[in-house]
């Protein structure tokens, strides 16, 4: 038998033996077994370990596949690289306000939009992400991110900064508020009360700015619970320097205390008045002759009839829309019909029913007026988003200056939700897709690491089409 050369022998060691077959080399497992008959061991081939080359040892084909699917990472891509994408102008103010802090607070607000994400489940979002390669060394661990929001919330000079830059140039800013249940004792801005739902927990105030030109949430402030609304909005838009904000309010918010206050301080309002308030004129409309009144415009293709009429020069619009008129018309029968209201109950109310009436001191048509109030959907929308979507209503900050932080974040989250929001309103998708529907097909996506090299992962079919329709460019 030929002598191995070198190169291969240095590859046997004990329990294994190379040989030579035809011109290659070839590394196998080797043992011995006592035969009783021959009275002494047997060479046994245990196994075959590889093929011998000059570089080494080549495993054999099935071992290197096996090898290959245990070093095989699976990472979200799709979702993260969208919002990356779609939200560089975001991104970028959180940049320069926060340039060393501004890894965390993006991939937490993902994280938030994405998933709900409390604190103690951030690490795990970040490293099963493609994020982490994306932006890389974000310190996601429960106690820095606490650390983080308290520390963000120390400096609410920075956070208005960061706020203005979504105030300036918007004509119209519409406000609102709402309350977040704090389960936490260290929350001093927390008192007890309750909301609409008859939540008696400790609650901070929520004051929240909608610009109407942009379509999308502009400004938040955060103040103690017992605050009344009408404080609130006069120090919100002081502290936010906005010279051109509108309060378009709920019906019962009008009082002459509160008109009073909001001219004080430059706020323009639209306020929605109570049917039976005695500010309002109904005799044009108690004849049904639409000549008593003084037009009509159109909205969402139908016809909108109003009457306008000063009181104590303050100005009055009530507006007919005969499509609610209907429906109103309609339920009410359908009570006389089972005895929970009479006629002549019916017909004492008939001339109001499908009437909006609000008091205002904006100077545009009565059209601008009504599209102003109908803004107000708008920023109920928002506000439903951080309640239901977001799921921010309830937190479990231990601090005011925590919960500053977390709100932050979510507002951050907020802004990517409305990006989204606009972008498939823009393709004209909402009917098919809503912004959570498109996260969850997108995160469908993934990159997979092979030996080192990331590759992206085969686009489920739905990801596609949402991928085309939107024109991300996702590789």
């Amino acid at each position: 038998m030929a002598k191995l050369p070198e190169w291969v022998l240095k590859h046997q060691r004990k329990g294994t033996q190379a040989v030579q077959i035809g011109n290659g080399y070839y590394l196998y497992k080797i043992s011995s077994r006592w035969n009783p008959k021959k009275k002494r061991s047997d060479k046994v081939t245990d196994k075959y370990l590889g093929t011998i080359t000059r570089e080494g040892v080549v495993k054999p084909k099935h071992e290197r596949v096996l090898e290959d699917l245990e070093n095989i990472t699976v990472k979200e891509y799709g979702a993260t690289f969208f919002l990356m994408e779609n939200n560089k102008e975001v991104i970028d103010a959180v940049k320069r306000v926060y340039p060393h802090e501004w890894k965390e607070i993006v991939s937490f607000a993902m994280f938030r939009f994405i998933y709900n994400s409390p604190i103690k489940n951030l690490l795990f979002h970040y490293t099963t992400s493609y994020l982490s390669n994306t932006i890389k060394n974000a310190s996601l661990s429960p106690k820095p991110v606490a650390k983080l929001l308290h520390n963000i919330g120390l400096k609410r000079g920075k956070i208005t900064k960061f706020l203005k830059s979504f105030v300036e140039g918007n004509e119209f800013m519409v406000i609102d508020g709402t309350h977040v249940v704090s389960s936490s004792e260290g929350v001093d801005s927390a008192v007890p009360g309750y909301n609409s739902k008859r939540v008696f927990d400790p609650q901070v105030r929520l004051i929240m700015i909608h610009s109407l030109d942009n379509h999308m949430p502009a400004y938040f402030r955060l103040l103690t619970g017992s605050i009344t609304d009408i404080s609130a909005v006069s120090l919100t838009v002081k502290e936010a320097g906005i010279k051109n904000a509108l309060l378009i309010g709920y019906k019962g918010f009008y009082s002459k205390d509160n008109v009073k206050e909001l001219k004080k301080h430059r706020v323009k309002y639209v306020l929605p008045l109570k049917r039976d308030s005695t500010l309002i004129d109904y005799t044009p409309f108690k004849s049904g002759d639409k000549r008593n009144l003084h037009g009509y415009f159109l909205f969402q293709k139908r016809s909108i009839w109003y009457h306008e009429h000063k009181h104590k020069r303050k100005r009055i619009i009530t507006f007919l829309d005969d499509k609610l008129k209907a429906a109103e018309e309609h339920s009410f029968i359908h009570l006389v019909e089972h005895e929970k209201r009479t006629m002549e109950g019916f017909y004492e109310k008939q001339y109001a029913m499908g009437t909006i009436s609000v008091i205002t001191d904006h100077k545009g048509t009565p059209e601008d007026v009504y599209n102003l109030l109908k803004g107000r959907l708008e920023i109920e929308a928002v506000i439903d988003v951080f309640k239901n979507i977001l799921k921010a209503d309830r937190t479990y900050m231990r601090s005011d200056e925590a919960m500053e932080g977390w709100m932050l974040v979510n507002f951050i989250s907020l802004l990517f939700y409305y990006k989204t929001y606009r972008m498939l309103a823009e393709k004209k998708m909402l009917r098919k897709y809503s912004p959570n529907d498109v996260l969850m097909h997108l995160s469908r996506i993934h990159k997979l690491k092979i030996n080192r090299r990331w590759a992206t992962s085969e686009i489920p079919k739905k990801s596609r089409d949402i991928i085309e329709k939107l024109e991300i460019p996702i590789t």
